[in-house]
């Protein structure tokens, strides 16, 4: 769970916004048989096809995710892992800069 409020461009107030991030371990037999593309709809009806990459969680700790979970997951010594503290700090104007 990650609680944010973070100031975009503009002239709107910044939203406040409850992050719920679930977690869950797909074993490779599985990941086998899922989607590898997705597809986005351009303006004027092309498409933009996206390639899913799968990498191992240790890897996310530098990655460009929003919210930023990356260390968190990174820190985890297994992929199945309890979590005992279900709260992340919370993202705010200190910690992060919207683009």
């Amino acid at each position: 769970m990650v609680d944010q409020m973070v100031t975009r461009p503009g002239a709107t107030a910044p939203p406040r916004k409850l992050h719920l991030i679930y977690r869950l371990h797909i074993t490779p037999r599985i990941r086998a048989c899922l989607a590898t593309e997705e597809y986005d709809e351009l303006e004027g009806g092309g498409q933009e096809i996206g390639h899913v990459e799968w990498i191992d969680y240790r890897e996310t700790a530098d990655l460009p995710i929003f919210p930023p979970i990356g260390p968190a997951l990174a820190a985890l010594p297994t992929p199945i892992a309890p979590q005992t503290d279900a709260a992340l700090p919370a993202v705010t104007d200190d910690n992060y800069v919207w683009v």
